[in-house]
């Protein structure tokens, strides 16, 4: 019993005194957050860019409205989405196929508009609120497109996350009075 007792003692002293492991021991705390932040940083930057992408396909298409061409021309909610869509992903491989969502309303004066529900509202996405209707010459029209961004980190879904979904609604508005195009 001594000599298992000694033999313990030394070997606990020597398992203290190593130092080959520690740098695997260390490393193995450190890896997940390293990853997590690292992923959950990229994906902020893809977000942002998707945001910065979806602004420019706002504004590109809000143009079509604005100068009367959609109007004139028939152009469609769905045409007008394709457009948007094609825009988006000059930037970056975006899949709008049941991800990206139009409002198009027009107002009889700016004041009307502080009145228009929002789609997105308390963490919950209505879909039965969104419209197209671009407008006569000179109307006020604004055009508001919702892009549902999948969450890929799914740590950060709980911090980034706008609805109930686990996803995260990107939201471009434009506003403006329709030009006299008739």
């Amino acid at each position: 019993m001594f000599a298992f007792a000694k033999r313990w003692s030394v070997a606990r002293r020597r398992f203290g005194k190593a130092r080959r492991g520690s740098v695997a021991v260390e490393f193995a705390f450190v890896v997940l957050p390293f990853f997590l932040l690292t992923f959950g940083t990229a994906e902020i930057a893809l977000i942002g860019l998707a945001q910065s992408s979806l602004n420019f396909a706002v504004a590109d298409a809000g143009r079509l409205i604005r100068t009367g061409q959609a109007q004139t021309q028939g152009v469609t909610e769905a045409e007008i989405s394709q457009l948007i869509c094609d825009r988006l992903n000059n930037f970056m491989v975006m899949n709008c196929i049941d991800t990206l969502y139009m409002d198009v309303d027009r107002f009889d004066s700016f004041v009307d508009v502080r009145g228009q529900q929002n789609a997105l509202e308390n963490g919950n996405f209505d879909e039965g609120l969104l419209n197209y209707e671009p407008g006569d010459p000179s109307q006020i029209v604004v055009v508001r497109a919702y892009y549902r961004w999948r969450m890929i980190t799914p740590m950060f879904e709980r911090i980034l996350a706008n609805v109930g979904t686990g996803d995260r609604i990107l939201v471009s508005t434009m506003m403006f009075r329709n030009e006299p195009y008739e």
